[in-house]
């Protein structure tokens, strides 16, 4: 039988939107190239789990990206600073940080604010700064429905007007609170909190996507520290598999389809016809609906868009692409056993206070801001590859005496930048890189480099993350590489959002400007990226537009 919607994927956009629909009633095919992931998956091996992600990416394993800084550059194959992502029901919310934070007000107009608070001529050369075609208050009410179908854990910063004590008071207006306090401080998160205090900072707690206390009938979490990158063995951490992908199922209007990988968009004029597939036995199948959504990773998604020659009429597709990486200020504490290893990295601090536009630019070179956090978590394998300071050589006895010595008095501070969408840098298929799936389909190369706006946005950074060790007492501050590999798992744009059909892919509801019924949703609609997790704003913006396909 025709579907209502056929969606491509069940990550965090997938199970979103499929809940949406089929709580209003819609019949919902899900094409998820990945397996059902859940608690018996986990596996707190560092080697198998975190790095190599063999068990949880094998789609996007066999796809890998290649890259180059430049269109004049050579092509080589991309690294990640990240790591991959993964292919199965919730996706890389499986091993994700589990930070959920909102966009702020000024995130939605970047190039009216910079304009007004700097002129014209702040607009870095060559870059494509533009507003989101919708607003901040737009998406307020779709936030708080996510955090609480998530059970976000934190302290709000700002409740229908009213600052509360210890919360983000950057955040933009919130209709309601969060339904979790906030997870137990850790010793090096209240050692970062009282030195961003002394400077006149405002750390807060993150907001997360743990249980702190049972909830939506799951437990509490162990803080057994396996969190990020990592399946949770507990189901304490909410993903989009738990938090919306059972309920969706459990309406009885969704057919999940595991093990189908989407290869082609069928179409007739401006409307699709259908999606098709290759199935788990390597048969073609084809799935046809009213309306399609293509809810895959940015990468993904816009391969589909160019092989299928859908939405590029006006050369956009895979266009104002942006990436992020984060960069690691390191300090020692001799001495002091700081045990990161006992806690998810969620049970960090941080300050939003150079996020945005949130602090003065007169006068910097630069526009726009980042995340500066005192993360946990903290294991062997991790410790051994993390930055070394100057003078430690990265092999030998020397490497080996530093790392037994200090591997555990080690704090690290991770500056989380917002990158601009520049003209020169862009996602499109590889004319000789193809997958090693047996499809032979090309995979899709990146474009990208840092840029000077960012590069100075780091230098002043990287300053007051030092200044924060210092604070803390810090005997020894040195600071990891800035390039960790253009694969960030925060990947943005190439489907940019807008109003004007010559200068975006889809419409501010994420139909694709020049089809009548073919939906693209993801980080890849975004027109900028912030200097924050884009994950709950992925999600509020998906409901969004779930709900008006429904209506």
């Amino acid at each position: 039988m025709k579907a209502d919607v056929c969606i491509l994927g069940m990550g965090a956009v997938g199970a979103t939107a499929s809940h949406v629909l089929a709580k209003a009633g819609l019949k919902v095919v899900v094409l998820e190239a990945g397996p059902n992931i859940g608690s018996v998956d986990a596996r707190p091996d560092e080697l198998v789990a975190a790095y190599a992600r063999a068990s949880y990416g094998r789609k996007f394993n066999q796809e890998a990206l290649t890259w180059r800084p430049n269109p004049t550059a050579p092509t080589v194959p991309a690294t990640y600073s990240l790591g991959r992502m993964v292919n199965g029901v919730g996706g890389s919310t499986q091993i994700y940080g589990t930070w959920m934070r909102r966009f702020q007000p000024h995130d939605f107009r970047v190039r009216t604010s910079t304009i007004e608070r700097y002129g014209m001529d702040a607009l870095p050369p060559g870059s494509n700064v533009v507003d989101w075609p919708i607003t901040h208050d737009d998406l307020e009410p779709y936030f708080g429905r996510v955090e609480q179908m998530m059970g976000i854990a934190g302290i709000p910063g700002n409740v229908r007007g009213e600052p509360l004590p210890g919360g983000n008071p950057f955040e933009g207006y919130r209709s309601e609170g969060l339904p979790l306090p906030p997870p137990a401080r850790t010793p090096t998160g209240l050692m970062f909190a009282k030195a961003c205090r002394g400077l006149g900072y405002h750390p807060y707690p993150v907001p997360a996507s743990i249980n702190t206390e049972p909830y939506d009938g799951r437990p509490a979490c162990t803080s057994c520290g396996w969190c990020t990158f990592y399946v949770c063995h507990n189901d304490s951490k909410t993903t989009a598999e738990n938090g919306f992908a059972r309920k969706a199922l459990a309406t009885g209007n969704v057919d999940l389809r595991l093990g189908c990988r989407v290869v082609e968009i069928e179409r007739q004029g401006n409307r699709v016809t259908a999606f098709v597939d290759v199935d788990a036995d390597g048969q073609r199948q084809r799935v046809e609906a009213d309306r399609f959504i293509l809810g895959a990773y940015t990468y993904e998604n816009v391969r589909l868009l160019l092989l299928s020659g859908i939405g590029n009429e006006h050369g956009r597709v895979g266009r104002d692409y942006f990436t992020k990486m984060f960069w690691s200020v390191m300090g020692l504490f001799p001495d002091e056993q700081l045990n990161r290893f006992i806690a998810p990295a969620a049970r960090g601090d941080l300050i939003d206070d150079f996020v945005g536009d949130n602090f003065d630019h007169s006068g910097l070179g630069f526009i726009r801001g980042a995340t500066i956090a005192c993360e946990e978590q903290l294991q062997p394998i991790a410790a051994a590859r993390a930055a070394l300071p100057p003078g430690v050589p990265a092999w030998g006895s020397a490497y080996k005496e530093h790392l037994v010595r200090n591997w555990n008095s080690i704090a690290d501070l991770r500056i989380q930048p917002e990158t601009l969408a520049y003209d020169d840098a862009f996602l499109d298929l590889d004319p000789h890189g193809r997958d090693r799936s047996g499809l032979g389909l090309p995979v899709v190369r990146v474009t990208w480099d840092i840029h000077e706006n960012e590069r100075r946005m780091l230098d002043y950074l990287g300053e007051k993350a030092q200044a924060i060790l210092r604070e803390m007492g810090a005997a020894n501050v040195w600071t990891g590489p800035r390039f960790t590999g253009v694969g960030s798992a925060h990947d943005m744009g190439g489907c940019r959002m807008g109003e004007d059909p010559r200068r975006s892919v889809v419409d501010p509801d994420l139909r694709v400007h020049s089809m009548a019924n073919l939906y693209v949703m993801g980080g890849c609609v975004f027109p900028t990226g912030g200097g924050l997790n884009p994950t709950l704003t992925i999600q509020a913006l998906v409901w969004r537009a779930a709900e008006r396909i429904a209506a």
